[in-house]
Protein backbone atom coordinates (compact mmCIF):
# COMPACT_ATOMS: atom_id res chain seq x y z
CA UNK A 1 0.00 0.00 0.00
CA UNK A 2 1.18 3.48 -0.84
CA UNK A 3 -0.87 5.74 1.43
CA UNK A 4 0.03 9.27 2.52
CA UNK A 5 -1.80 10.86 5.44
CA UNK A 6 -2.58 14.56 5.42
CA UNK A 7 -2.89 16.92 8.38
CA UNK A 8 -5.48 19.68 7.96
CA UNK A 9 -4.37 23.24 8.79
CA UNK A 10 -5.50 26.77 8.03
CA UNK A 11 -3.13 29.65 7.33
CA UNK A 12 -4.14 31.13 10.69
CA UNK A 13 -2.62 28.08 12.46
CA UNK A 14 0.94 29.40 12.56
CA UNK A 15 1.33 28.29 16.17
CA UNK A 16 0.89 24.66 15.08
CA UNK A 17 3.17 24.55 12.07
CA UNK A 18 6.43 23.74 13.91
CA UNK A 19 4.87 20.77 15.70
CA UNK A 20 3.10 19.76 12.48
CA UNK A 21 6.45 19.70 10.70
CA UNK A 22 7.81 17.38 13.40
CA UNK A 23 4.92 14.99 12.79
CA UNK A 24 5.80 14.95 9.11
CA UNK A 25 9.51 14.47 9.74
CA UNK A 26 8.65 11.56 12.08
CA UNK A 27 6.46 9.99 9.39
CA UNK A 28 3.15 10.24 11.28
CA UNK A 29 1.78 12.44 8.50
CA UNK A 30 3.19 12.90 5.01
CA UNK A 31 1.77 16.30 4.01
CA UNK A 32 -0.26 19.27 5.21
CA UNK A 33 -3.52 20.22 3.54
CA UNK A 34 -3.52 23.96 4.02
CA UNK A 35 -6.43 26.36 3.52
CA UNK A 36 -5.31 29.94 2.88
CA UNK A 37 -7.50 32.42 4.74
CA UNK A 38 -7.86 35.80 2.98
CA UNK A 39 -5.32 38.44 4.03
CA UNK A 40 -2.83 36.02 5.56
CA UNK A 41 0.77 35.52 4.47
CA UNK A 42 2.36 32.40 3.02
CA UNK A 43 5.91 33.37 4.02
CA UNK A 44 5.98 31.42 7.27
CA UNK A 45 4.69 28.26 5.59
CA UNK A 46 7.15 28.67 2.72
CA UNK A 47 10.03 28.53 5.17
CA UNK A 48 8.95 25.09 6.41
CA UNK A 49 9.91 23.21 3.21
CA UNK A 50 7.35 20.44 3.70
CA UNK A 51 4.83 18.83 1.30
CA UNK A 52 1.54 20.68 0.90
CA UNK A 53 -1.87 20.32 -0.69
CA UNK A 54 -3.81 23.57 -0.90
CA UNK A 55 -7.53 23.60 -0.15
CA UNK A 56 -8.95 26.68 -1.84
CA UNK A 57 -10.74 29.07 0.49
CA UNK A 58 -14.31 27.87 1.02
CA UNK A 59 -17.82 29.24 1.39
CA UNK A 60 -16.88 29.99 5.02
CA UNK A 61 -15.03 33.01 3.63
CA UNK A 62 -17.48 33.93 0.92
CA UNK A 63 -16.35 31.76 -2.00
CA UNK A 64 -19.18 30.43 -4.16
CA UNK A 65 -18.25 29.78 -7.77
CA UNK A 66 -21.94 29.37 -8.66
CA UNK A 67 -22.76 32.98 -7.76
CA UNK A 68 -22.10 35.20 -10.80
CA UNK A 69 -22.60 38.33 -8.68
CA UNK A 70 -19.27 37.69 -6.95
CA UNK A 71 -17.34 36.37 -9.94
CA UNK A 72 -14.45 38.81 -9.47
CA UNK A 73 -14.15 37.99 -5.78
CA UNK A 74 -14.20 34.25 -6.53
CA UNK A 75 -11.47 34.68 -9.16
CA UNK A 76 -9.38 36.74 -6.76
CA UNK A 77 -9.58 34.08 -4.04
CA UNK A 78 -8.76 31.23 -6.39
CA UNK A 79 -5.87 33.02 -8.06
CA UNK A 80 -4.48 33.83 -4.62
CA UNK A 81 -4.61 30.13 -3.74
CA UNK A 82 -2.92 29.25 -7.04
CA UNK A 83 -0.12 31.60 -5.99
CA UNK A 84 0.20 29.67 -2.74
CA UNK A 85 0.46 26.42 -4.72
CA UNK A 86 3.21 27.86 -6.88
CA UNK A 87 5.17 29.34 -3.99
CA UNK A 88 4.84 26.30 -1.71
CA UNK A 89 5.32 23.84 -4.58
CA UNK A 90 2.13 22.10 -3.45
CA UNK A 91 0.88 18.90 -5.06
CA UNK A 92 -2.54 20.24 -6.03
CA UNK A 93 -5.54 22.39 -5.12
CA UNK A 94 -8.96 21.28 -3.85
CA UNK A 95 -12.08 23.27 -4.78
CA UNK A 96 -15.63 23.23 -3.44
CA UNK A 97 -18.06 23.65 -6.39
CA UNK A 98 -20.39 25.89 -4.40
CA UNK A 99 -24.16 26.03 -4.16
CA UNK A 100 -26.99 27.16 -6.39
CA UNK A 101 -26.94 26.56 -10.15
CA UNK A 102 -24.51 24.03 -11.64
CA UNK A 103 -24.77 25.92 -14.93
CA UNK A 104 -23.37 29.03 -13.22
CA UNK A 105 -20.58 26.96 -11.67
CA UNK A 106 -19.67 25.56 -15.08
CA UNK A 107 -19.65 29.04 -16.61
CA UNK A 108 -17.26 30.15 -13.89
CA UNK A 109 -14.94 27.18 -14.35
CA UNK A 110 -14.47 28.21 -17.98
CA UNK A 111 -12.33 31.03 -16.53
CA UNK A 112 -10.01 28.64 -14.68
CA UNK A 113 -7.33 26.83 -16.67
CA UNK A 114 -5.22 25.28 -13.90
CA UNK A 115 -5.40 21.50 -14.22
CA UNK A 116 -3.96 21.01 -10.73
CA UNK A 117 -7.45 21.68 -9.35
CA UNK A 118 -9.37 18.76 -7.83
CA UNK A 119 -13.15 19.20 -7.61
CA UNK A 120 -14.51 17.97 -4.26
CA UNK A 121 -17.89 16.27 -3.94
CA UNK A 122 -20.33 17.86 -1.50
CA UNK A 123 -23.35 16.96 0.65
CA UNK A 124 -26.68 17.61 -1.07
CA UNK A 125 -27.82 19.99 1.67
CA UNK A 126 -25.56 22.72 3.05
CA UNK A 127 -25.17 23.76 6.67
CA UNK A 128 -27.63 26.61 6.08
CA UNK A 129 -29.87 24.50 3.82
CA UNK A 130 -28.11 25.60 0.62
CA UNK A 131 -28.62 23.49 -2.49
CA UNK A 132 -25.07 22.22 -2.86
CA UNK A 133 -23.46 21.39 -6.20
CA UNK A 134 -21.44 18.24 -6.78
CA UNK A 135 -23.31 15.79 -4.56
CA UNK A 136 -23.44 12.97 -7.11
CA UNK A 137 -21.00 11.43 -9.62
CA UNK A 138 -22.88 12.80 -12.61
CA UNK A 139 -22.40 16.39 -11.47
CA UNK A 140 -18.77 15.84 -10.51
CA UNK A 141 -18.01 14.31 -13.92
CA UNK A 142 -19.47 17.37 -15.67
CA UNK A 143 -17.62 19.76 -13.36
CA UNK A 144 -14.32 17.97 -13.95
CA UNK A 145 -14.72 18.05 -17.71
CA UNK A 146 -11.39 17.33 -19.37
CA UNK A 147 -9.46 19.78 -17.17
CA UNK A 148 -9.76 18.86 -13.53
CA UNK A 149 -9.25 15.90 -11.20
CA UNK A 150 -11.39 14.63 -8.33
CA UNK A 151 -11.17 14.73 -4.54
CA UNK A 152 -13.50 12.16 -2.96
CA UNK A 153 -14.76 13.34 0.40
CA UNK A 154 -16.07 10.12 1.94
CA UNK A 155 -17.90 12.02 4.66
CA UNK A 156 -19.71 14.22 2.12
CA UNK A 157 -20.66 11.15 0.07
CA UNK A 158 -22.33 9.57 3.09
CA UNK A 159 -24.22 12.81 3.78
CA UNK A 160 -25.41 13.01 0.17
CA UNK A 161 -26.57 9.39 0.30
CA UNK A 162 -28.62 10.21 3.40
CA UNK A 163 -30.35 13.05 1.52
CA UNK A 164 -30.91 10.85 -1.53
CA UNK A 165 -32.13 7.93 0.61
CA UNK A 166 -29.71 5.51 -1.03
CA UNK A 167 -27.00 3.16 0.21
CA UNK A 168 -23.86 5.23 0.76
CA UNK A 169 -21.67 2.31 -0.29
CA UNK A 170 -23.30 2.29 -3.71
CA UNK A 171 -22.76 6.04 -4.04
CA UNK A 172 -19.11 5.77 -3.02
CA UNK A 173 -18.53 2.92 -5.49
CA UNK A 174 -19.92 5.11 -8.27
CA UNK A 175 -17.73 8.02 -7.19
CA UNK A 176 -14.70 5.72 -7.34
CA UNK A 177 -15.29 5.26 -11.07
CA UNK A 178 -14.16 8.88 -11.47
CA UNK A 179 -10.69 7.85 -10.23
CA UNK A 180 -10.14 10.20 -7.28
CA UNK A 181 -6.58 11.23 -6.54
CA UNK A 182 -7.25 12.52 -3.05
CA UNK A 183 -9.58 11.54 -0.20
CA UNK A 184 -11.03 13.39 2.80
CA UNK A 185 -12.33 11.51 5.82
CA UNK A 186 -13.95 12.10 9.22
CA UNK A 187 -16.52 10.25 11.29
CA UNK A 188 -20.19 11.23 11.39
CA UNK A 189 -23.78 10.01 11.59
CA UNK A 190 -25.29 8.19 8.64
CA UNK A 191 -28.79 9.48 9.43
CA UNK A 192 -27.78 13.17 9.50
CA UNK A 193 -27.56 14.80 6.08
CA UNK A 194 -25.63 17.97 6.88
CA UNK A 195 -21.85 18.20 7.02
CA UNK A 196 -20.20 17.34 10.31
CA UNK A 197 -16.71 16.31 11.30
CA UNK A 198 -16.47 13.95 14.26
CA UNK A 199 -13.53 12.10 15.76
CA UNK A 200 -13.27 8.48 14.73
CA UNK A 201 -15.47 6.45 17.04
CA UNK A 202 -17.84 9.31 17.82
CA UNK A 203 -20.06 8.61 14.80
CA UNK A 204 -21.47 5.43 13.33
CA UNK A 205 -19.66 5.23 9.99
CA UNK A 206 -18.37 1.82 8.96
CA UNK A 207 -14.69 2.71 9.21
CA UNK A 208 -13.61 -0.77 8.15
CA UNK A 209 -15.46 -0.33 4.86
CA UNK A 210 -14.11 3.19 4.33
CA UNK A 211 -10.56 2.03 4.95
CA UNK A 212 -11.09 -0.87 2.54
CA UNK A 213 -11.97 1.76 -0.08
CA UNK A 214 -8.70 3.54 0.63
CA UNK A 215 -6.72 0.30 0.77
CA UNK A 216 -8.07 -0.96 -2.54
CA UNK A 217 -7.37 2.39 -4.18
CA UNK A 218 -3.79 2.30 -2.92
CA UNK A 219 -3.07 -1.02 -4.63
CA UNK A 220 -2.74 0.73 -7.98
CA UNK A 221 -2.37 4.39 -7.02
CA UNK A 222 -0.46 6.64 -4.68
CA UNK A 223 -3.28 7.53 -2.30
CA UNK A 224 -3.53 10.78 -0.36
CA UNK A 225 -6.02 10.92 2.51
CA UNK A 226 -6.57 14.04 4.60
CA UNK A 227 -8.07 13.77 8.07
CA UNK A 228 -10.85 16.31 8.64
CA UNK A 229 -11.51 15.41 12.25
CA UNK A 230 -11.93 18.09 14.97
CA UNK A 231 -8.96 19.35 16.94
CA UNK A 232 -8.38 20.84 20.36
CA UNK A 233 -4.69 20.04 20.00
CA UNK A 234 -2.51 18.00 17.66
CA UNK A 235 -2.90 15.12 20.11
CA UNK A 236 -6.40 14.68 18.69
CA UNK A 237 -4.91 14.26 15.21
CA UNK A 238 -2.46 11.70 16.56
CA UNK A 239 -5.29 9.69 18.12
CA UNK A 240 -7.38 9.80 14.96
CA UNK A 241 -4.61 8.82 12.56
CA UNK A 242 -3.63 5.95 14.86
CA UNK A 243 -7.20 4.61 14.74
CA UNK A 244 -7.27 4.43 10.95
CA UNK A 245 -3.69 3.15 10.75
CA UNK A 246 -4.69 0.20 12.94
CA UNK A 247 -7.60 -0.56 10.62
CA UNK A 248 -5.44 -0.27 7.51
CA UNK A 249 -2.42 -2.16 8.74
Amino acid sequence: MNISFGLKLWSTNKSLIDDAKKLIMEGTFQYIELTPIPNTSLDYFKDMSIPYVIHITTENHGLNIADPKIKDYNLELIHECILWVDELKAKCLVLHPGYGSIENALDFLDNIKDNRIHIENMPKVGINNEKMIGYNPEQIKVLMGNKFSFCLDLNHAIKAASSLNIDYKDLIENFLKLKPKLFHIADGRTNYEKDEHLNFGEGNYNLNYLMDVVKNHSKENTTYITLETPRKSLNDDLKNVEIIRKILY
